[in-house]
């Protein structure tokens, strides 16, 4: 197995104006970042995200995965969230959502592998715009993709926050994955709903265009983007992830590399 640079990765989160406890978690490790956004309140939803990236820094803290190391990692972290809960009664009911971004080999190259449970959001940045990579596993977003209410009626939906996937609450959640070519521009996105709440697609993509354009660094911006969710009203627990890929992956040009812009899905 090939053992890539580490990747370049910036984090930041907050508390929020409303909520008295951060129930987001998240890892920054040399091939793998992840988001977690714990839900239960009085039943530990902090505990149940902290688990999922406790399980994920166990296994990738010095290893660069292969797709499956990704989705059995997954299957471990719904396991020791439903662990905990049955030991503990006071924390049954306890949940996450789990998204994340790795660096893994494919065919013998570098590729992404992007996957997700629940309605954390993987996006890709580019000069353009931000495109949604992940699949918000969601009641309303389920009703948009019917054709039932529209993606702006979704943002004030009364079932907006209801969640049909997630870990330590259903008996066997599957992660949907996309395998996607690295290029040397990407730049990923993580973050819990208490971002995509506050802000809209176009706002975060004028954020980015405007610290990024004058020089700023993807630190500057993780920490401009939960400052922007919290001044707008920070009604929830705000996490953000940037993730590039390492400048010296491309010292040698792949394929992989050089055909940017391919992708494989695989959801629900």
């Amino acid at each position: 197995m090939t053992a890539y640079p580490a990747l370049r990765a910036a984090g930041a989160t907050d508390v929020g104006r409303v909520r008295e406890v951060n129930e987001d978690s998240f890892v920054m490790l040399p091939a793998v970042a992840v988001v977690a956004d714990g839900m239960g309140g009085h039943a530990s939803g902090d505990v149940a995200s902290s688990l999922a990236v406790a399980t994920f820094q166990s296994r990738f803290a010095a290893v660069c995965p292969v797709p499956e190391d990704i989705l059995d990692a997954v299957h471990a972290a719904n396991s020791a969230i439903t662990a905990e809960a049955t030991r503990h009664s006071e924390k049954q009911g306890m949940g996450t959502t789990l998204t994340g971004v790795a660096l893994v080999e494919s065919e013998g190259a570098p590729h992404w592998l992007v996957f997700n449970v629940g309605d954390s959001r993987v996006y890709r940045l580019s000069t353009t715009g931000v495109t949604q990579v992940s699949i918000d596993h969601s009641e309303v977003a389920a009703m948009v993709e019917a054709g039932m209410i529209t993606a702006a009626e979704a943002r004030v939906h009364p079932l907006r926050n209801v969640i049909t996937r997630s870990l330590g609450t259903f008996p066997s959640p599957e992660a949907d994955t996309w395998l996607m070519a690295v290029s040397p521009d990407d730049m990923f996105l993580l973050c819990s709903d208490g971002l995509t709440g506050e802000l809209e697609d176009h706002e975060i993509h004028e954020i980015a265009s405007k610290t990024l354009g004058v020089g700023g660094s993807i630190d500057n911006l993780a920490q401009r983007l939960v400052d922007a969710a919290v001044a707008s009203g920070g009604r929830d627990n705000v996490t953000v992830v940037l993730v590039t890929p390492p400048p010296s992956l491309f010292a040698a040009p792949t394929d992989s590399a050089r055909s940017s812009g391919d992708i494989t899905s695989s959801h629900e």
